[in-house]
């Protein structure tokens, strides 16, 4: 049986083994946060281990002075790696050169105490008790003085944790407590042992309790991988001003945005919304309200800028207000693009309405004499003149009507469905005579929808008809009534809406090598989608069914 005595330093050797195993995913994520201070504390955690092992030895006096030397640099790179990964997890240290320079300048002046105690024992090595009175004694006093700064920093550490697994939630907080768990084993077990609560220092199993609780960490909560973004940084980023008030109307936090539309960025904690706003006084005017939205327009830096403003109170678990966040998301641009693209219709719509309907009115009342003077091939190419420019007013009109429906919103009204049907297949039946037309409906259908929905069911069986190339043209119109819904058929007897049309109707956009005929269907849908309705085409050898459900 091997002796506890023996069994110590194997197992301490096996410690500094298992701690390097963290090194690897340390490394490969050392652009990360957190890895900088696994890349310091599992070496150091090695080093100690090691010490500790050839402690528990028969080892000579030089060796004895190497194992020193390492058992106390190994404390401290463990002490101040788990910091650094602490502080970068949890944002509340930043590694800078200068934390860096304080640091390393430290380590430097404890590693040249250990290394030159020998000459001027000033330094007390690891692995000595403390004696009865340390104040006394100046070696045991600058080794003490040494391991209570690192028991404070493992201890500030601890309580940082504590405090970030206490305001997150999800895979941070699992982070958080991994790490936590992670850093408590040996720093109880050292504890111990310098308390001369235990024979033997058992730090060693605690840095292996470390390791697998950090391979843990990197393995299940994709530590190293999940980068921690926290909710303070994320708003520091924020582009959109944010600004905390609090029942008094006072501001009690601001991020940067906020602080640059209002020019102040210092000493206002605490100033009133009217102060720390002033150069903005329509701000001022809508942030003293009680409303909880809607859009601001302020001048900054000589420029309107137009925001677009969320309030959400802040109130404790029993309702009690505490403030409101406001937050302004700036909608200059997109005021801007909107103004654009509203000149643009208008332009366009006096262009479509007047412009290119002259020109057509030009161009048929030519061609209308020119097909009564020719004859032959000339008259025929007139003809299909004629038929284009008749299209082309069709589809100006659809246009036209397409853009009413847009700017003129429409208040859902009582309709009788068979009444409306009756009529559209009326003024179809006069512009299409050759086509038959045929209704199957009850004798009346009453439903509250928009008066639009006429145009929407003028342009489905006008398509109906006007693309009908059968020698005997149909067009069947079906209105069903159930409890569920009110659904209306538009059934024709040719094969049907080319596969192009419907695929530019699905896509709601058009392709240089794929577009539309005309605006029709898009006019029905958009009536469709703003009635609440639903539309489906059916297609075959035997025809096409348009069914226009109202639930």
């Amino acid at each position: 049986m091997v002796s506890v005595q023996h069994g110590l330093p194997v197992f301490s050797f096996v410690g500094a083994l298992v701690s390097l195993a963290v090194v690897r995913p340390a490394f490969r994520s050392r652009e990360k946060p957190g890895a900088t201070g696994l890349l310091l504390a599992a070496p150091g955690a090695s080093l100690f281990c090691i010490a500790i092992g050839l402690w528990w030895t028969s080892i000579p006096g030089w060796m004895g002075y190497i194992a020193n030397n390492a058992g106390v640099l190994g404390a401290t790179l463990v002490t101040f790696g788990w910091l650094f990964t602490i502080g970068e997890h949890t944002e509340t240290l930043a590694l800078t050169r200068r934390l860096f320079t304080v640091v390393g300048g430290y380590i430097a002046v404890v590693q040249a105490l250990v290394l030159t105690n020998p000459y001027h024992q000033l330094f007390i090595y690891p692995g000595f008790k403390l004696r009865a009175d340390p104040l006394l004694d100046l070696p045991i006093q600058l080794n003490f003085l040494h391991i209570l700064t690192l028991y404070a920093f493992g201890l500030v550490g601890c309580v940082v944790l504590v405090s970030d697994i206490l305001q997150s939630s999800g895979t941070r907080r699992k982070q958080s407590g991994a790490l936590l768990l992670s850093l408590l084993p040996p720093l109880l077990l050292n504890v111990l042992f310098a308390a001369d609560g235990t024979a033997a220092n058992l730090t060693p199993l605690g840095f292996v309790l470390t390791t697998l609780g950090v391979g843990w960490a990197v393995l299940r909560t994709d530590f190293l991988d999940l980068v921690p973004v926290g909710r303070a940084r994320a708003l520091q980023n924020m582009n959109d001003p944010v600004v905390t008030i609090d029942t008094e109307g006072r501001v009690i936090d601001a991020n940067p945005a906020a602080q640059e539309l209002a020019g102040i960025t210092s000493e206002w904690e605490g100033m009133a919304v009217s102060t720390f706003f002033a150069a903005c006084p329509t701000l001022v005017t809508r942030l003293q309200s009680s409303e909880t939205g809607g859009t601001v327009t302020v001048t900054h830096r000589g420029k309107q800028r137009d925001f677009s403003l969320t309030v959400s109170p802040i109130s404790r678990e029993q309702g009690h207000e505490l403030g409101r966040v406001v937050v302004f998301r700036e909608v200059t641009r997109l005021k801007e693009r909107e103004q654009q693209l509203d000149l643009l219709s208008r332009v366009q719509s006096r262009v479509l309405r007047h412009n290119i309907r002259n020109e057509l009115d030009v161009i048929t009342a030519q061609n209308e004499v020119l097909a009564a003077e020719l004859d032959g091939e000339h008259a025929r190419m007139a003809e299909r003149t004629l038929s284009s420019a008749d299209r082309l007013l069709s589809v100006s009109s659809k246009a036209r009507t397409a853009e009413e429906l847009i700017d003129h919103d429409q208040t859902p009204t009582t309709v009788n469905l068979v009444e409306t049907v009756e009529s559209v297949v009326e003024e179809c039946h006069t512009a299409f005579p050759a086509v038959s037309f045929s209704v199957d409906a009850p004798s009346a259908c009453r439903v509250e929808t928009l008066p639009a929905l006429e145009l929407a069911l003028e342009n489905l069986v006008e398509n109906a008809a006007e693309h009908n190339t059968s020698p005997n043209p149909e067009v069947a119109v079906t209105v069903t009534a159930t409890d569920e819904a009110v659904v209306i058929t538009v059934s024709d007897n040719v094969p049907g809406i080319p596969d192009q049309e419907l695929a530019v109707r699905e896509r709601g956009e058009e392709t240089p090598l794929e577009h539309g005929r005309g605006v029709g269907l898009w006019v029905v849908d958009w009536v469709v989608e703003s009635a609440g309705a639903s539309l489906t085409f059916e297609t075959g050898e035997d025809g096409t069914t348009a069914r226009l459900a109202l639930e």
